[in-house]
């Protein structure tokens, strides 16, 4: 099948009988953090573990790091956790998202010039199908590859090129239902590094930053692509936009080259922005909203950096501390009772603790390199050092308590890993994606 000079390959014999997979939304309202997406999912197959949680979006299914799910286990045996299945998905930093048995994520084919979107089975990592298109090889002072981490919303799958190639997908076959370019239809421009945020979807819309002039955020309509909006001038920065609500108004955040912008999500306007400059205009991590307050980290030094709090109210954000030790570069901090967790590129790489309320130092892990990722769950830190190594630690501000290590990869990891019905996935920038099993054992 032939689609705007795109290829679907399907396995035939491995998909079996396609999943109903009902409509789920990313729907932000007040919540005690201040932002979370409602996910409802159903989807007929084998019964997941009781407290299992799908990840349909890079940030997680709360859209800010951290997954609802439970009974899993660190205690890991001596030959380390069970790794049920590995599979080269091609060069890129993409990460995965997971709802019931599908693993969606991305990857160059380097030597073809082609970018591949796949679906993997997740008990086997069988390829269930894999949707590919011509994207021309640009390694970008790193592994290269695509950068974005795919969208699943319902039956629908969001997929964007690192060359602003954006195309949504049937999840249960990979049929291309439609497609836009960011910068052929809406006059995006390229930041160094090209695009890496990943499509939004909230509500009927995908939230998009193009950096074009007059069209720097657009909202498109999710089932046809038809723009509802664009607005704004700036060059576009590399975080995935964030949904949030203050004050009963809806709102998106987007990261952009030299600014933090909140536009209201029903029509595109402006409602406030912080200036926010780096060196090479890299503003690549998520912020997150918490209760009334906003908090916002970056890497790469500058004027603005590194990390900071601010107050949300009617007006303008008022800032209320800032901490130049809080360096996250293409990493994410996560949000959690209180403190903040992340990766930081100080001291050439430390996992650090900060309180949220003065952004006070609190503890500091000197044994990870600057830039590793992490994700948090049912009170842990979930971590893929750079190195390969994937190490599981109390997410407290008692101090830096190691449960679990193990080597799963032997090349440069910046990509978040992800903990989805059981199961954690961890991969390189070279696109090994490692499977394993920590589902708790039980009686039963």
């Amino acid at each position: 099948m032939e689609y705007s000079g795109s290829r679907i390959r399907k396995n035939s014999g491995l998909l079996g009988v396609a999943p109903e997979v009902l409509r789920l939304r990313l729907r932000p309202f007040a919540a005690a953090f201040g932002i979370t997406c409602l996910v409802c999912a159903a989807v007929l197959m084998l019964a997941a573990p009781a407290a299992a949680d799908d990840w349909p979006f890079f940030r997680g299914p709360n859209c800010n790091g951290i997954s609802t799910e439970t009974g899993w286990t660190s205690e890991w045996p001596d030959t380390g956790p069970n790794i049920v299945w590995r599979a080269d998905v091609g060069t890129g930093a993409s990460s995965v998202v997971v709802v019931g048995n599908r693993v969606i994520t991305m990857g160059s084919r380097k030597d073809e010039d082609e970018e591949v979107a796949w679906c993997l089975d997740a008990d086997s990592g069988r390829v269930l199908w894999q949707f590919t298109y011509p994207s021309k090889f640009d390694a970008r002072q790193f592994e290269g590859g695509p950068a974005s981490t795919p969208t699943i919303d319902g039956s629908l799958v969001y997929a964007l090129g690192y060359l602003g190639q954006l195309h949504c997908l049937d999840i249960r076959d990979g049929r291309a239902v439609w497609h836009k370019h960011l910068v052929d239809d809406f006059g995006g421009r390229y930041s160094s590094w090209k695009y890496a945020g990943s499509p939004l979807v909230d509500g009927e819309l995908v939230i998009l930053d193009t950096g074009a002039d007059g069209n720097s955020t657009v909202a498109l309509d999710k089932t046809s692509g038809r723009k509802v909006w664009g607005v704004g001038d700036d060059l576009a920065g590399y975080a995935t936009p964030i949904p949030f609500e203050h004050g009963g108004q809806r709102g998106v955040l987007v990261f952009k080259a030299r600014a933090m912008v909140a536009n209201e999500l029903a029509t595109g306007r402006e409602l406030w922005r912080i200036d926010w400059r780096t060196y090479y205009d890299c503003n690549a991590s998520c912020p997150t909203v918490v209760g009334d307050n906003l908090f916002i980290s970056t890497g790469y030094g500058g004027r603005s950096a590194r990390g900071a709090l601010f107050q949300l109210g009617e007006g303008q954000p008022r800032q209320i501390w800032l901490n130049q030790d809080l360096e996250t570069k293409m990493n994410s901090a996560v949000v959690y009772k209180g403190h903040i967790y992340c990766v930081s590129e100080k001291a050439r790489g430390q996992l650090m603790c900060f309180d949220l309320r003065d952004g006070s130092i609190v503890w500091a892990e000197s044994t990870f390199a600057p830039y590793g990722t992490l994700t948090i769950a049912d009170g842990k830190l979930v971590i893929l050092d750079e190195k390969g190594d994937l190490v599981i630690a109390d997410a407290t501000p008692a101090g830096y308590r190691e449960l679990a290590r193990a080597k799963v990869h032997h090349s440069r990891c910046w990509v978040m890993p992800v903990l989805a019905n059981g199961r954690i996935y961890a991969k390189t920038n070279t696109g090994k994606l490692a499977c394993l099993d920590v589902r708790a054992e039980t009686d039963e």
